[in-house]
């Protein structure tokens, strides 16, 4: 059985509260995870793009 962790993306719209930050916490358990934060300032559609191909998982929060 493979050893690597399975990489989770995270794309917020708004900045999470306080349970959204609890639920990423969880959800983020023996996983490499990552962010993009597309409230914050210019955001850089084709390297979300490419985060997402890369990724095995992408949860998206409003």
């Amino acid at each position: 059985m493979s050893e690597e962790k399975k990489k989770i993306l995270h794309v917020y719209r708004s900045e999470p509260n306080e349970d959204v930050k609890k639920l990423v916490e969880i959800l983020n358990r023996d996983r490499d995870a990552k962010e993009f934060k597309l409230y914050d300032g210019d955001p850089n559609y084709d390297l979300l793009v490419q985060m997402i191909f890369e990724a095995d998982q992408t949860i998206s929060w409003w």
